[in-house]
């Protein structure tokens, strides 16, 4: 094959891609105008994806941010607190009274309803949607136990049978917590949990306010 023949197949191979580019043309617009349905719903579902990406990163974003904000204020010293002011007046030095089995059993119950508080402010609007994250403050709830055990050998019979309630209902958050269930039936146990504690704080108050009499009486003149 000499030069001028192959250069003439070049420059014909060229003319029939020119010529072919206007009907290729045509017939991507025609594909495209029949397809146009199924194109935009694809766009659409790419769309709702990288939405739904971008709502679990922001989701997991603010979970973290609470489960951080809410262990820096778990680990801050007591130091850092506001101290109350010296007394001027001379006294003598105050006997530290240790606190009633009553007293301590009553701290704890408070500390409970103090987490099932702040765990059902933390709860989302979307009762029906069931939380990815997990809860830091149901997590704490779970990890705290009232075994009877660790009762005071004081404590009347009605106020054993209202522990017992609170700790049914505490086995059920456990369970709840376990299981994953949705933000309605989550709400629905603490609920439950709450007003089990609160019956138990009640029974418990007036055991407790001797104890703590004492102690605030322990300032004297001389």
């Amino acid at each position: 094959m000499n030069e001028g023949s192959w250069l003439s197949g070049i420059i014909h191979a060229g003319r029939l891609f020119f010529e072919s580019v206007p009907e290729a043309t045509w017939l991507a617009y025609e594909w495209a105008r029949e397809w146009q349905g199924l194109l935009g719903g694809l766009l659409l579902v790419l769309a709702a994806w990288i939405f739904a990406r971008g709502s679990m990163r922001a989701a997991r974003i603010r979970a973290a941010a609470l489960i951080r904000s809410a262990e820096i204020a778990a680990t801050t010293p007591l130091s850092m607190t506001a101290q109350p002011a010296p007394i001027a007046a001379r006294a003598e030095p105050v006997r530290q009274e240790p606190a009633s089995p009553q007293s301590e059993l009553l701290q704890r119950v408070e500390q409970l309803r103090s987490l099932i508080r702040s765990a059902m402010s933390t709860l989302t609007s979307d009762a029906g949607r069931v939380s990815t994250a997990p809860n830091f403050y149901c997590e704490r709830i779970t990890l705290m136990r009232f075994d009877d055990t660790r009762l005071p050998p004081s404590l009347t019979p009605a106020v054993r049978d209202l522990h017992k309630k609170m700790v049914l209902a505490l086995a059920h958050v456990r369970q709840a917590t376990e299981k994953k269930v949705s933000q309605a039936e989550l709400s629905q146990v603490l609920v439950q949990l709450n007003a089990r504690a609160r019956e138990l704080a009640n029974a418990l108050a007036p055991a407790a306010v001797p104890s703590r009499q004492q102690a605030s009486g322990g300032l004297r003149k001389p």
